[in-house]
């Protein structure tokens, strides 16, 4: 005799054997915010992640809906830890900065359209009173894949050799140099890749997908 199988009951425990189902880095978490805060929903934008955590060069996508078709942006995230600065103990050629952060070099995948550096610092790091997420701020960096692509080949040592890493330098979110990864030893500038100053061209790609 066959005995049928009963239904479950919605009072049952969770097994708790069971694992997450999704998660999601916080730079990544991070940086679909600032993509959604400036592509807003009212505007035809929309800000997705991929669903597989295995998806190849891909963390994030950004599209937009017009009459005909979603037009849609690919976007990598690359995420550094934060260190504070400390005072130089002898003169130095370059400025010290408040604020460093350090990234592991990578290879360029063809799969992302930009790239997003990102990095989250606290502000006043003496304090010891309970904070709220708005609080912290993040340093936001955009690249376009030919601009990485290009980023990445001239990260050098002082003796011409491909460095394993690069890092940046800043006191304020709106100015931002390369403190390591420069051939010559001098920090270079890098804030017209602050994400505010990328805005208008990651707009007219999309437009252009």
């Amino acid at each position: 005799m066959h005995r049928q199988k009963s239904e479950p009951n919605l009072f049952d425990p969770i097994p708790t054997c069971m694992d997450a189902i999704f998660t999601l880095p916080y730079s990544e978490y991070a940086a679909a915010n600032i993509l959604a805060d400036a592509f807003k929903p009212s505007q035809g934008y929309s800000v997705f992640v991929p669903a597989s955590r295995t998806e190849k060069g891909v963390d994030l996508l950004l599209t937009k809906r017009d009459s005909e078709r979603i037009r849609t942006l690919t976007f990598q995230v690359k995420a550094s830890r934060t260190y504070p600065g400390s005072p130089a103990i002898r003169k130095v050629k370059n400025r010290r900065f408040a604020y460093y952060t350090w990234f592991n070099c990578f290879d360029v995948s063809p799969q992302a359209d930009y790239f997003i550096l990102f990095g989250l610092y606290a502000p006043e790091q003496s304090t010891s009173k309970r904070v709220a997420k708005s609080w912290w701020q993040s340093m936001c960096l955009v690249f376009s894949n030919r601009q990485m692509s290009e980023f990445m080949a001239n990260i050098k040592t002082k003796g011409g050799k491909p460095d394993r890493m690069f890092g940046f330098g800043f006191d304020t979110p709106k100015e931002v140099l390369l403190t390591r990864g420069s051939q010559s030893g001098t920090h270079t500038d890098y804030s017209s890749h602050l994400f505010a100053s990328q805005l208008e061209g990651v707009k007219f790609a999309l437009a252009s997908s």
